[in-house]
């Protein structure tokens, strides 16, 4: 199993790393359900996920 993190925004714990971006002036690493909040948020709109297999 991969190390735990705290998420700064909720502290869940996760095995996961997300690191945000610059512009969102947050320190340490998301969680995924954090992550993808954040990228709503500066992308907003709908966007469709392409599968390049």
């Amino acid at each position: 199993m991969g190390s735990k993190h705290k998420c700064s925004i909720c502290n869940k714990e996760t095995s996961n790393e997300f690191f945000g971006m610059k512009e969102w002036a947050i320190e340490g690493t998301l969680c995924t359900d954090c992550y993808a909040k954040k990228l709503g948020e500066f992308y907003p709109g709908e966007h469709v996920r392409v599968n390049k297999d």
